[in-house]
């Protein structure tokens, strides 16, 4: 009698709990500024990863803004108890010409050699010795990384940080879902598969984590290019580094590519929404980072989460899974 009394009870509790979501992956935020970690919005989600790009040289300068940014950064993530991934890029600053013939070997646009990158990395692992979950490079398929046009180069840096830093989690590649023609009804990613092929041939380290950014998956309402780099990739397991509903950015805020939603917080949500249920989907992905936390800072690109100290309809949604 007391046994189903008891079973009864817990079945009566299990009814009165909220529901909410549940998923095979964790949920992390990619965010640059450290004012995120005092945001009191911030406070109230949970998020227990974090996402930060650096330039690879960051600690060459370490009394530099780049490397003041970071390290405020780590120690206010660390004051929470959150992992924060550090994921390494160009040289800061605009790099949105580097497609551009004349830019290219110049500047930003440069690619650092092996033993330049190797010499970064030594002082970056120096200087911020608490870093230990690392991304060789961000989105290294994407024009305005001087990577693009050197898959192998990619390939090494990622050996480089294998080598230096042997107790560190490393994102082995980090890959956009970049299609031969992203507007196509049913895109190809026959480029992107090539880079990704050669970026394998140098590759000495296991492949055991990968990152992808699919935007254009989220944001179209598809899978194909997911489906693409998982397959060319080959991982054990894969990290949406960069991933989200985007509340305003070009051709993707359309009623025509949006349909059923009317403006951008909407569009938003739904795209969100998607991005779950497309990472459900697949049991090799296990970690998936939001992009970004700020909205409303920048007229080209915005994906935030929060603008004007108050939250989107997106956010609400992403705390289901946290």
């Amino acid at each position: 009698m007391r046994s189903r009394f008891t079973l009864l009870a817990a079945c009566v509790l299990a009814l009165a709990l909220p529901s909410t979501a549940s998923a095979a992956f964790t949920v992390g935020i990619s965010e640059n500024q450290p004012s995120m970690f005092g945001d009191p919005l911030f406070g109230q989600v949970g998020f227990k990863q974090a996402r930060v790009i650096v330039g690879y040289d960051v600690a060459l300068n370490p009394a530099g803004p780049e490397a003041g940014r970071l390290s405020q950064y780590l120690a206010a993530a660390q004051s929470q108890g959150i992992e924060v991934l550090v994921s390494f890029q160009h040289t800061r600053g605009d790099s949105s010409k580097c497609d551009q013939k004349k830019n290219i070997g110049k500047g930003i646009c440069k690619l650092p050699s092996q033993k330049a990158y190797e010499s970064a990395m030594k002082a970056f692992f120096a200087t911020f010795p608490t870093a230990k979950v690392i991304s060789p490079w961000n989105e290294a398929n994407h024009f305005t990384q001087p990577t693009s046009r050197s898959p192998a180069s990619a390939a090494k840096f990622t050996n480089t940080v294998a080598k230096l830093c042997k107790d560190c989690k490393i994102v082995v590649a980090d890959i956009l879902d970049q299609a031969d023609d992203p507007a196509a009804k049913n895109p190809k990613f026959t480029s992107t598969a090539k880079y990704i092929s050669t970026f394998r041939k140098y590759l000495k380290v296991p492949r055991t984590i990968c990152g992808i950014h699919n935007y254009s998956d989220v944001n179209r309402f598809r899978s194909t290019g997911t489906t693409a780099l998982t397959k060319a990739l080959g991982c054990k397991e894969y990290w949406l580094t960069e991933t989200g509903g985007l509340y305003d950015f070009g051709s993707f805020w359309s009623k025509k590519t949006y349909k059923g939603c009317s403006k951008a917080s909407s569009c938003q949500l739904k795209a969100t929404k998607y991005m779950f249920t497309q990472a459900k989907k697949n049991k090799k992905i296990k970690r998936l980072y939001v992009y970004t936390w700020f909205g409303g800072v920048t007229p080209r690109f915005d994906a935030g989460l929060v603008a004007g100290g108050k939250a989107r309809p997106a956010l609400a949604e992403i705390r289901k899974y946290l």
